[in-house]
């Protein structure tokens, strides 16, 4: 799994594939991804790193950290995601909520 991050700089605009999932459950009309996404912890309004994305990060924690980091030093103001409603400000807080998972 490859995953994308592209930052434009003139628009202070992160985008990424799936490295955050915030699907809004009034847009999904099936019940079963509807619980699928809140229990995965990537419904809106609190969107992260998918699980299975996050297993294969074990071991390799300090590599996920120093690409979180250098997002977070690019300083987002928006964050267009794949996958959910996106984040139209406050992108650098965002990010440390969605990634708090690498901090315990």
């Amino acid at each position: 799994m490859e995953e994308v991050v592209f930052f434009h700089k003139s628009s202070y605009t992160l985008i990424l594939t799936d490295l955050i999932e915030n699907f809004e459950s009034k847009r999904t009309s099936n019940s079963f991804w509807r619980i699928v996404h809140k229990l995965g912890g990537i419904a809106d309004p609190d969107g992260k790193t998918p699980i299975d994305l996050r297993l294969t990060f074990l071991g390799r924690k300090k590599i996920a950290k120093a690409a979180y980091e250098q997002m977070l030093n690019w300083q987002p103001e928006k964050i267009i995601l794949a996958h959910g409603r996106w984040y139209d400000k406050n992108g650098s807080d965002e990010l440390k909520r969605a990634f708090r998972w690498l901090h315990k």
